[in-house]
């Protein structure tokens, strides 16, 4: 049987332009730091990855260079949905410069996602949210004005509101 290990280097080759990224971990702990800096080095040598989304629960880096702050480079990344931005500023930055499209969504609604798109169903749906800058009508979590696309929307079940 063949194994399904593969360098770092391969397992950067991997991921191809415009590709969803999703990433784990919290604060310091759990984080693919090898990966991510692979990735960042990759994208300044190459060029490549780029144009990628990057998806996030909870807040991973230490408010410098390390976590998502490998991913805060203009062009490698168009848009971010992420739960915490505190521990990111070089993302923040792409987001308060409109270099990326930027959501900001309740972290543990990401984690709900991961659970259920491994499950195989067709989204999540919540009352998390409701009446808030989460909400569609509030803004559906978009944080800058290059940001248009709605990714959360209202439904009705049996009269009742959920995201």
């Amino acid at each position: 049987m063949k194994s399904k290990i593969i360098s770092l280097e391969d397992s950067i080759k991997i991921i191809k332009n415009s590709s969803v990224v999703a990433v784990g971990g919290f604060i310091g702990s759990g984080h693919a730091e090898a990966i991510t800096a692979e990735i960042e080095k990759s994208f300044l040598k190459y060029g490549t990855p780029n144009d990628l989304t990057l998806i996030y629960a909870a807040g991973q880096g230490d408010s410098k260079d390390k976590g998502l702050n490998h991913f805060g480079h203009k062009g490698l990344v168009s848009k971010i949905i992420g739960g915490h931005w505190a521990l990111c500023p070089k993302l923040q930055k792409l987001a308060i410069d409109n270099e990326a499209q930027a959501y900001n969504i309740p972290q543990g609604i990401i984690s709900h996602m991961y659970r259920d798109i491994a499950a195989g169903k067709p989204g999540t749906i919540s009352k998390v949210g409701l009446q808030t800058f989460v909400d569609q009508r509030l803004g559906g979590g978009k944080l800058n004005e290059s940001t248009t696309e709605d990714i959360v929307k209202v439904i009705n079940i049996d009269d009742k509101e959920y995201l």
